[in-house]
This record gives structure tokens, C-alpha cells and sequence, in this order.
């Protein structure tokens, strides 16, 4: 749907077959109300609640990802933040901490601390002579006490300054007794030993780092946009069987999707061929041997998504 308008205005006739009811292919979002019919028949009902929804294709924008952005300002497509890292979620290992779930915030912290003290201690023991100067060593040391929040023996230890990274034992308040209690830091063998410090740089590649962006009211926003500007382009429930190669041109053949008899073509100049390797490798065509080996060996690695809909019992004075 991106090449659709931009050859439009470029003079160009443009047909596009999109194999569901609705525009966006993989690019989708299911509402409540919803039904999704799963490969072997299985039914899904969606449940969510009025206004929740999931994203089973893709699910946020990053932020350098400047094509999908303008083409969101473009088709006036409302964008807000998506939080890739929540630092008051939970990380959980089942044996891990006898199975009770770690805030983000404590792990990465104190994660973090204990491991600007070790080597803290290997600068101090001169074990970085041939590596760092005596001056980058000043540096370091200065720079591991203010990253781990270290104390003035380059030690993470329970502290008010280690707290305002990790969290409180009791959070400050007002009134008399308001005086925060700092909290106890997690040994780092308990840490190393849950391997929870696997999840700490989920948010810092540069995919998934801040800011990223989402539609407001789910991903497929974004094709109901492209849907507004060239929506008299698509035949929709359009199911490709074939497609065809020849020195004038190609040609496309497809049927409806829904079960509808009757086979159809379309014969363009150039065909932009969006549709997985792993279906498409099922399609007959006629090209050349070496794609037809590239698309029937291309592997792809699985993904799963769970959107739960849980409805609250409503409680009324009897």
C-alpha cells in the first residue's frame, strides 16, 4: 500500500489484491467483537473491553523508522508513546527467588551497582595499568561511583542515594514521620543466579529504544489511513494461485478468498509481490530457479502473542 500511491502519482495504474477484508495484511489489530478463524479451524471470540485491543502483527514504531512517521503525518494518523520499558514492571524467573516476581527497577539497579563495585575494586587493585592510564583511571572511578551510585569506598551498598535507583523499603512521605527507610539491595549472586539481568537491555537496541510510537486505537490505523487515499485501488479477498513472468510483463491470477468460484487475472507491467515466502513457495509461478530456491529455503522464526480479555464481576449494594 506504500508503492500503491506513490506510483498513482507518478502516472502509474495501480491495482492492489489484498487477500482479506480488510486493508493492511499482516499489518492488523483485533477489537472486541471480534472472530479470528486460526489455521486447522479454531475460533477466536474477542472479549476485550470497549476501547482494548491487540496488535497480533506489528505493534510499535521506532523511533527512526521515518518513512512509517511521515506517512502517518501524511495520512493524519494520531500517534502516542509506546512504552517499551516499564520500570515498575515485573521480571520473573519460576526458580527464581522462590518464584515471586522482582520489580525492573530493583534487578537493573542493583544489577548495575554491584557490578560498577567489582570493578571499581579492579581499577583500585592498579589490575587496569596496561589497558588505562592513571588519569582515565581517576576518570573511571569517578564515573562507576556516580553510574553504580557507589559510596565514598567505591562499595553499593543499602543507601538513600541507592534507593532513589532502586526503590524504598518505605517511600517518603509528610508529617513527623515521613523520613524515607531505605531498601535492602539483592546480593549479586542471587541476581546472576536468576538470570533476570537478560531482560535489562530489552529497551536499549536501538529498535526498541525510547521514543517509540504507536497509533492511537490500534496498528491497523495506519491501513485504514492508506484505505482513505487509495481504497478504490483494492480488490479485497483476492487469493493469489499463480503468477506468471513473461518478457512483456506479469500476470496475476486469484480467486476469492471466501470460497467464491471463478478464477481472475490481472496483467500489469511490474507486480510488487508483498506475500510471505513461506506462502508464497505454495503459489504456482514460473520464476527462475534460483528465487524458487531462495523462497522455498528462506526460514522464519516464531513468534507468539497473547491478548487476554478479563472480565471483572461487578458488585452492587444488596
Amino acid at each position: 500500500m506504500t508503492a500503491a500511491p506513490e506510483l498513482r502519482d507518478a502516472g502509474y495504474k495501480v491495482q492492489v489484491l489484498e487477500y482479506r477484508e480488510k486493508a493492511g495484511g499482516r499489518c492488523w489489530t483485533l477489537r472486541g467483537g471480534d472472530t479470528y478463524v486460526e489455521l486447522g479451524g479454531a475460533v477466536q471470540e474477542v472479549k476485550f473491553a470497549e476501547g482494548n485491543y491487540i496488535n497480533p502483527g506489528p505493534r510499535r514504531i521506532p523511533h527512526h523508522h521515518y518513512g512509517v512517521l511521515d506517512y502517518c503525518k501524511r495520512l493524519g494518523v494520531k500517534l502516542e508513546p509506546f512504552m517499551q520499558v516499564n520500570h515498575n514492571a515485573y521480571l520473573h524467573h519460576t526458580e527464581a527467588f522462590d518464584g515471586k516476581p522482582q520489580r525492573f527497577h530493583e534487578i537493573a539497579a542493583d544489577y548495575r551497582g554491584h557490578v560498577a563495585e567489582l570493578l571499581a575494586k579492579v581499577v583500585n587493585q592498579d589490575a587496569l595499568d596496561e589497558t588505562v592510564s592513571e588519569e582515565d583511571a581517576a576518570l573511571l572511578l569517578e564515573s562507576l561511583k556516580t553510574y553504580g551510585v557507589l559510596d565514598e569506598n567505591y562499595a553499593y551498598v543499602k543507601s538513600d542515594d541507592a534507593s532513589e535507583y532502586r526503590g524504598w523499603e518505605k517511600e517518603p512521605g509528610g508529617g513527623v514521620d515521613g523520613a524515607p527507610i531505605p531498601s535492602e539491595p539483592i546480593g549479586l549472586s542471587e541476581i546472576l543466579q536468576s538470570r533476570l539481568w537478560a531482560n535489562l537491555i530489552t529497551g536499549d537496541s536501538i529498535d526498541h529504544r525510547g521514543t517509540i510510537f504507536q497509533p492511537v486505537g490500534g496498528m491497523d490505523m495506519i491501513a485504514r489511513g492508506f484505505e482513505k487515499v487509495i481504497g478504490d485501488l483494492i480488490t479485497y479477498n483476492a487469493k493469489v494461485t499463480k503468477i506468471e513472468q513473461s518478457d512483456s510483463g506479469v500476470t496475476v491470477t486469484y480467486v476469492d478468498s471466501n470460497g467464491g468460484e471463478g478464477e481472475q487475472t490481472a496483467s500489469a507491467d511490474y507486480c510488487i509481490c508483498t506475500i510471505p515466502f513461506s506462502i508464497l513457495g505454495q503459489i504456482e509461478h514460473n520464476f527462475s530457479s534460483e528465487m524458487s530456491s531462495i523462497i522455498d529455503s528462506m526460514h522464519y522464526a516464531g513468534s507468539v502473542k497473547f491478548g487476554l480479555g478479563i472480565q471483572a464481576p461487578l458488585l452492587g449494594a444488596g
